[in-house]
């Protein structure tokens, strides 16, 4: 087994603000655990100002950890005073032993969680409010002693005024922000607000007063950042039966893991004191572990755990938020999904491809994690991705179309959406997405919703004139993609639609052609792939940047000498068989070697072939019900044709 981790700023979408100052950016540290084919993920998440953890000894306690993993792994309370990194390497340690793919619990089920309402001035904080009401939460916390205090109780008359305590629970958290002095006025005015609960009113620390608070105070008190430094269980023993609150705030990052949190519940359900559990603002890795563990552990009431959508460039999740109820996707391509995140961050430089197959047998190929970092960069700088811009995955994970929409969406910061491959991938899609890629299927499917997708690339198959000209209409830039999985996707594209529309591939930034003895395309793309790629592609090269594709050279027909592409004479039929699938092909033939053949799908129909010279007019015409297809539903020519000798004979 070993161990890697890797640093990762997550970027908030709105300045978030405590009683403690505002944070416009998080730095989050993630582990991984390694075991032969499986690797488990955990998240260090430490908060400046509030955790244990010693910012400067964070990246070397890591290294240790790595280069001594058993030692660490038998103990784990010898990292007591690193409680964030504690309990990411307890999360890792749990996905490994599950299997991977971020597995840490199983059985999820949804839990009620509050909205969060951070600090701001007033304008910010009623739109927070104003937001969270018509999106129908039933719970809201709102972080308060940082604007004028009126301010503040204004703003929850004003939630009072519409709502009573039976529609809707209201929290607030002072994040310590009250003083000795004024503690008792300001929590008498809050208790005119029926509120469930105030988070540490006081500084941590005062237990004497904090006592007393929770002995008269009209609004119950729940301890959140008191229970950080009590590492010891006679400590928290004391803090509990000196001050006895009426609730914890529970976050598992800060209070050192699952472990540790567990045993908090067991002390206080000891002494009927009720409990919570919150992120510790982690990105979606952590959130998602402790979300499975808090339904696990079936809490009474509202959650803290709505904190996923705070970041401009978090991580993907199955975690979905719906009017206060936070739910976990449970689709398969979520599986490939998590697995992939998870070795995408293990410290291997390398990571396993696989090839369609559509023009030969599947295979498995070895790319540098450099190389798919430099693609990503390639495609957002092409199409000026920038963070935040939506992106749709719609294709599956175990082929390299669908493995970059992921690395994109992590090395740009884009927000993915993922949906189960289907042939209609927009059905369903509400948002707007401003970057997707399908396969010409799935285009063709989607016409009628394409208003919903700024910037479309298509790729793994030529796409048909016919789909072409339907697409002329249609708002949404679309490009046809040329490119392999040896090319990590796209490495020249052109426009199918709008001003630019184009009958050439154009190359990417530091991407050069050049063609072999056969006609052939060699691609030169050293960011990508250091070694020259040869294809079996026929082309008519413009220069080194522009080409027009002809066809595969291994589907030239050799007929009697002259040597004939499929794809240039389907090209002419398209004016003509326009609403059928086709395709040219050669079988043996005595006297010619190969003689041409048409395949159309479908009943039997007339067909001009005047737009074809002698040697392109094919011998034999044959029409099939139904083409045999490959997995992405593409025609399958070889089986076709095979299935055409099985009928024929």
């Amino acid at each position: 087994m070993k161990a890697g981790w890797t640093k990762r700023t997550l970027n908030f979408t709105q300045p978030a603000g405590t009683s403690r100052g505002v944070m416009k950016t998080r730095d989050i540290w993630i582990i991984t655990l390694t075991d032969k084919e499986r690797t488990g993920i955990g998240e260090c998440a430490p908060l400046p100002g509030l955790s244990l953890d010693n910012f400067d000894q964070i990246e070397s306690k890591l290294d240790e950890i790595c280069q001594d993993l058993n030692h660490f792994l038998t103990d784990l309370s010898l990292l007591s005073d690193f409680p964030s990194i504690r309990f990411g390497l307890e999360m890792a340690h749990l996905d490994l032993n599950n299997g991977g793919g971020q597995h840490y619990f199983s059985h999820f089920k949804s839990i009620d969680i509050n909205g969060l309402i951070w600090m701001g001035d007033t304008e910010f904080m009623v739109s927070q409010v104003e937001e969270k009401l018509a999106e129908g939460w039933k719970c809201i916390k709102m972080k308060i002693s940082a604007i004028d205090f009126d301010k503040e109780l204004e703003i929850l008359q004003s939630i009072r005024s519409r709502f009573d305590q039976n529609e809707l629970e209201l929290r607030v958290d002072a994040n310590g922000g009250f003083t000795e002095n004024d503690v008792m006025v300001k929590l008498e005015k809050l208790s005119k607000f029926d509120l469930h609960s105030i988070e540490q009113p006081i500084k941590p620390g005062q237990w004497e007063l904090l006592s007393e608070l929770c002995q008269k105070s009209q609004v119950p008190i729940a301890l959140d950042e008191e229970l950080i430094p009590l590492i010891d269980e006679k400590d928290r023993i004391k803090l509990l039966e000196k001050v006895i609150p009426q609730y914890l705030v529970l976050k598992p990052t800060l209070l050192g893991g699952f472990f540790e949190s567990k045993k908090w519940i067991q002390l206080v359900e000891e002494r009927n004191i009720g409990w919570w559990v919150t992120s510790a603002l982690e990105s979606n890795i952590g959130l998602n572990a402790i979300a499975q563990w808090t339904s696990k552990m079936q809490p009474k009431g509202f959650q803290g755990l709505g904190t996923g959508q705070l970041f401009t460039n978090n991580i993907p999740s199955p975690l979905n938020v719906d009017q206060g109820i936070l739910s976990s996707n449970n689709s398969p391509i979520w599986n490939d999904v998590n697995q992939f995140i998870s070795d995408w961050y293990s410290p291997n430089d390398e990571m396993t491809l696989h090839t369609s197959g559509s023009t030969g047998s599947p295979k498995s190929i070895q790319v540098k994690k450099e190389w798919m970092r430099n693609s990503a960069n390639l495609t957002g700088n092409t199409f000026g991705l920038k963070e935040g811009d939506s992106t749709l995955l719609c294709m599956p994970m175990k082929y390299v179309a669908g493995t970059m929409m992921v690395v994109r969406a992590l090395e740009l910061g884009l927000d993915l959406t993922i949906v189960e491959p289907s042939s209609n991938p927009l059905e369903g899609i509400s948002e707007q997405i401003d970057f997707a890629a399908m396969v010409p299927i799935q285009l063709e499917n989607s016409i009628d919703q394409l208003d919903k997708v700024k910037t479309l690339i298509v790729g793994g198959g030529q796409v048909d004139p016919k789909l072409i000209k339907r697409l002329q209409n249609v708002p949404t830039d679309i490009y046809e993609t040329y490119g392999m999985t040896e090319t990590l996707t796209h490495v020249a594209i052109k426009q199918l639609n709008g001003s630019n529309k184009s009958k050439f591939f154009q190359a990417l930034d530091g991407v050069h052609f050049e063609v072999d003895d056969r006609g052939c395309l060699v691609i030169h793309t050293p960011m990508l792939n250091p070694n020259p790629i040869v294809t079996n592609d026929l082309v008519d090269l413009v220069d080194e940047a522009k080409f027009r594709w002809l066809g595969r050279v291994d589907n030239v027909i050799n007929s009697g000498g002259i040597k004939i592409i499929p794809e240039v004479v389907e090209a002419k039929l398209t004016a003509v068989i326009s609403d059928r699938r086709f395709f040219i092909a050669g079988v043996p033939d005595e006297s010619l070697g190969k003689k041409v053949i048409l395949i159309i799908e479908g009943e039997k129909l007339d067909i001009s072939l005047e737009s074809l010279n002698k040697y392109e007019k094919p011998k034999e015409i044959y029409f099939i019900r139904k083409f045999i297809e490959t997995e992405s539903r593409k025609i399958d020519r070889m089986g076709t044709i095979k299935f055409l000798k099985s009928i024929l004979v």
